[in-house]
This record gives C-alpha cells, structure tokens and sequence, in this order.
C-alpha cells in the first residue's frame, strides 16, 4: 500500500477549500428559461421531506442505528426513526411532524468504514482493488433505508430502498481528499471505493428480507447532501446495468463533484438513460457559488437521459454561505414548508415530460401506489420564501394566491395527471 505524503494532503484540501469557496455568484435565471424564480416548492416539500431527513441522518453514527434495527416504540413507530427525528430537529412541533414524514421508513444497514470489496465474489472489485492508488483513512459513510407499506418493516414488503451518503464533517482530511476528486486524486478516496462496491451495495439490497417479499420489485434510489450529494450521483452512474439500478437521486446542497469520470463512458450513458436526478439546494449556500462556476457530468441543463432538476429554495433566515449549507435547516425547512399553518399539504411530486423514465413516482407517501406522470412541460423547481422570519424560529406561511391544481382519473389501478401544473405562486412567511 502506497502513503501520500504530507505535502500532497495540504496540497489537496486547500483545492477542495478554495472549489468551495469561490466568489462566482450562481446561475439562478439562465436565458433559456429553465429557471424561473419564485416556483412553488411548497407543492412538494411533503415528497422530499423523507429524503432530507435521511440525508439528515446520514451524518448520525451508525452503530447508533445497528442497535435500533427492527424495533418499534409502544405507538408503532420505529426506534430508529424516533433517534433520527430526536438527533435532527430542535424544535417539539418540527419533531413530530418529522416523525410522521419519515416513519414508514425502516434503517436497514450502513457502513461507516474504509471499503475493500463488500462482496467478496465480485471480481470487478477485487481487480479494482488490487489495483488502488494510495491508503486511505476512512470511507464513504452510507445508511440502507427502506420504505414499507406498515411499520411492521421486518414482516412487510418494502417497496422503495434508498442509500443515503453523509457529506463533509468539519475539516476531516479525508472528506476534503475526497471533495478533490475532481482534480484526479491519486488516493484510494470515498468515489473510487464506492466506484468499485456499489454492485456490492445493490446485491446486499436484493438479499434485504423485505426486497425479497416484495411482489413488485422496490425500486433503489440514492440521496446525500454535499459531498454526499456527489456520492450519490456516481452510485446512479456506476452500478451495472445488468441487476436493479438506482432510478433516481435526491442531491441535497450537493458537490460539484460526482466522480463522473471514474465511470467507463458506455456504462454511465447507459445508466443516464431514464435516469432522474433532483438536485436540492438552499440560496446563497455555499457549494451553490461552485456549482455555478464548475460542474462535472451531467450538467444541471441535461433535459432527459438523464433529467436534472433544479430545486431552488429560499426559506432559511439570513446567514453566511457555510450556515445556509448545513443539512439539519434545509430538512426542518422542508416539513415546515409541507404545512400550512396546522395543516399538512396535500403530497405531489414534480412531474416531468421525460419519456421512458425508470423512477416510478409514488401516489401518496402512504399507501405507495405509483402514478405515470403524462403531458407535462419539464420545468426546473425554484421556489422561494421570503425570509421576514422577525419573530422566533418557526415561519407561518401564507398563501397568496391557489394554483390551478391537475385533474385526476384512475384505470386499472394506475393514476394519470391531467391539466396545468400551476400558476408562478409566492409564499411568504408573515411579519
């Protein structure tokens, strides 16, 4: 094994700092019309809601949840959510409403660990891994959840697994190494050993209980939030095309980086191809500012194969790029925004006017029918709150005009979305 010297790790992290922090104000009205301000996230905070938490969660211990696994509280929820919910949010309000987002998700396993080959039989690996560049010190965090029709997780079908990546903590060395992939690092870093294990990863979901039972197979995606973000679009590039494949990831404040180039060309088109890839971010985040100034395949105008959305929001209060960027706020934002006042808002994805797209849309976050979303314009998700949060943490949003909502039918059990997405709807938050 090969040790990199001291001069190369500073050398590396002061490239990593420098990407992060540069000064290019982000692309937020493109002339071509794909971003369009103040859209109406509000719509479909409930639908990332889940995701944000998980991202959220990513940054919590993992042996924290290998003791929670499979067990519920005396009110039907899962231990491990309680944690998740209890370790993520401040306030009582913002907890419980949590706890309701996330509670038909179950931990399933996770690593937080340096990454040799996670199936011992899968050659790719092991070659790849003979053939690593420098020791590394640590590897890319992930959490496996599942989704499932009741809380009774151990007995049930799942019918979505999610592998959620942590992102950058504080000035680990090892996280800044791996943000400066982009750079080609000659280390064993988080994108070349989740590169050589996410066949790994996917075959160790296919042997979870509830995957096994489920009628329909469940379908993977991946989310992450910074560093993790970028973790999660090179899972959706990387794994083979010839088992299950990640159909959709949720990108939260992500990294420019996605470790595009670690994958052979013919595979990463082939998985581009159907995949949707929603990317989340707070205004005036940090990474939003490197995002605007480099960004490596796909790129944030890549219309289908694969989509890139762009999900803009502006709901936190004032503050400096490094505290917009921090995970906890954007996830309390995201189930705040799914109320209005004491009542939650109705659950939507956004729709797409893809074709041939894997990601099958859940109909509600309840009973997990799907829907196919048919004559719809792809339009990039900006959304906006105004930020007069003058008195005490928790905004009241008001409402200023309704958008014209779909119609929906249903036959043989599948539900097709008819009409206009919306009007340009403001939403701010009450002095």
């Amino acid at each position: 094994m090969r040790y990199g010297s001291n001069v190369s790790t500073v050398k590396f992290i002061t490239i990593a700092v420098l990407l992060s922090a540069t000064s290019v104000p982000p692309a937020t009205a493109q002339s071509d019309g794909r971003y369009i301000q103040a859209s109406f996230v509000y719509n479909y905070a409930r639908y990332y809601a889940p995701y944000a938490i998980q991202a959220s969660a990513a940054y919590l211990p993992i042996a924290e949840f290998d003791t929670r696994r499979a067990k519920l509280d005396a009110d039907g929820y899962g231990t491990d959510v309680n944690y998740a919910v209890r370790s993520i949010f401040t306030d009582d309000i913002v907890k419980s409403r949590a706890r309701e987002a996330f509670r038909r998700w179950r931990y399933q396993f996770g690593s937080d660990a340096y990454l040799t080959c996670i199936d011992p039989s899968d050659t790719d690996c092991q070659t790849a891994y003979n053939n690593r560049g420098w020791a590394f010190g640590g590897g890319p965090s992930f959490q496996v959840w599942a989704r499932t029709r009741s809380a009774n997780a151990d007995r049930d079908a799942c019918t979505e697994v999610s592998i959620a990546f942590r992102g950058t903590v504080g000035f680990s060395g090892w996280d800044w190494l791996s943000n400066a992939d982009r750079f080609g690092s000659p280390y064993d870093d988080y994108y070349h050993q989740l590169r050589r294990n996410v066949d790994g990863i996917i075959k160790s979901i296919q042997n979870l209980d509830c995957y096994k039972r489920a009628r329909l197979k469940p379908q993977i995606v991946s989310t992450g939030h910074s560093l993790g973000g970028g973790l999660a679009q090179l899972a959706a590039l990387a794994n083979k095309s010839s088992g299950p494949r990640i159909v959709k990831v949720f990108a939260f404040d992500p990294s420019p980086v996605t470790g595009a180039q670690l994958v052979d060309q013919g595979l990463r088109r082939t998985n581009a191809a159907g995949l949707t890839i929603d990317r989340i971010y707070q205004e005036g985040e940090v990474l939003s500012y490197a995002r605007g100034l480099i960004q490596q395949y796909p790129l944030a105008k890549s219309v289908c194969d694969p989509l890139v959305r762009t999900v803009k929001v502006d709901a936190l209060p004032p503050g400096g790029p490094v505290q917009l960027h921090a995970m906890a706020g954007l996830s309390t934002q995201m189930v705040q925004l799914s109320y209005n006042g004491q009542t939650q808002l109705a659950y939507a994805a956004p729709p797409s006017g893809c074709k041939n797209l894997r990601y099958r849309t859940p109909d509600t976050d309840q009973d997990q029918e799907v829907i196919a979303n048919v004559g719809w314009q792809q339009t990039p998700l900006l959304a906006s709150t105004r930020n007069g949060l003058r008195r005490g943490n928790q905004p009241t949003y008001s409402y200023l005009f309704e958008p014209q909502r779909g119609v929906t039918t249903k036959r043989s059990n599948v539900r097709k979305i008819v009409g206009q997405a919306g009007r340009e709807f403001w939403v701010s938050a009450i002095p």
